[in-house]
C-alpha cells in the first residue's frame, strides 16, 4: 500500500511540475511576442525595427538619405537588419534563461534563434562597397542622310485623312449593317 501512496504522490508532484512549466512557457510566449528591437546606423540616417520573429516591421530613413548612393543605402539597411536580429537573439536568450532556465525546450528555442540569426563578421558590416562607376556615354551613331526635317508642329499632317485604299470584304458585307444582325 505504501508503494501505491508513493506513486500517487509522485504523480501529483509531476503534474504540478508540468503545470508550473506550462505557466512559465506561457509567460515566455507573452514576453517574446512583445519583443521588438530597433537598430540605427552609426550616422543616424537609417533605422530598422524587427519583431520577435526577426521580420522587419519598420524602416526609418532620414532626409539625408536622399543624396546617398542607393547601393550604400541598401547595404546599410541590411547591416541594420542583421544587427537588430542579432540583438533580438540576445534578448530572447536572456528571456529564456530568466523565465524557464536551462530547460531542454528553452535551449531548443535559443538554438533556433542562434541558427536563424548568427553573429556577423564585423568587418563585413563595416565595409561599404564602392559605388558602381557610371557607364561611359555612347558614341553618336552615324545616321543615313534623310530628307530635311520639317519644323516640328503640334499635329503634323493635320489635314491628311488616312483610310484604306479599297474596302475589305468585311467592310462591304457589313456596310450600313450592324454586326448584331
Amino acid at each position: 500500500m505504501d508503494d501505491l501512496n508513493n506513486a500517487a504522490a509522485e504523480l501529483s508532484r509531476w503534474a504540478e511540475d508540468l503545470e508550473q512549466k506550462a505557466q512559465r512557457y506561457q509567460e515566455l510566449h507573452a514576453e517574446m511576442t512583445a519583443v521588438s528591437v530597433t537598430d540605427t546606423s552609426a550616422d543616424g540616417r537609417i533605422s530598422v525595427t524587427v519583431d520577435a520573429n526577426g521580420s522587419t516591421t519598420a524602416i526609418t530613413l532620414a532626409a539625408a538619405v536622399r543624396g546617398m548612393d542607393p547601393t550604400a543605402v541598401a547595404t546599410e539597411l541590411m547591416a541594420c537588419t542583421h544587427r537588430a536580429q542579432a540583438r533580438l537573439r540576445d534578448q530572447v536568450t536572456g528571456l529564456v534563461q530568466d523565465t524557464v532556465g536551462a530547460d531542454e525546450a528553452g535551449q531548443a528555442i535559443v538554438g533556433q534563434y542562434s541558427d536563424r540569426f548568427p553573429d556577423l563578421d564585423p568587418s563585413a558590416s563595416a565595409a561599404v562597397p564602392p559605388p558602381p562607376m557610371p557607364a561611359a556615354p555612347a558614341a553618336p551613331v552615324a545616321s543615313w542622310p534623310s530628307e530635311p526635317e520639317a519644323p516640328a508642329t503640334r499635329k503634323p499632317d493635320r489635314d491628311r485623312v488616312v483610310a484604306p485604299e479599297e474596302p475589305s470584304d468585311e467592310d462591304l458585307f457589313y456596310q450600313r449593317k450592324s454586326w448584331l444582325q
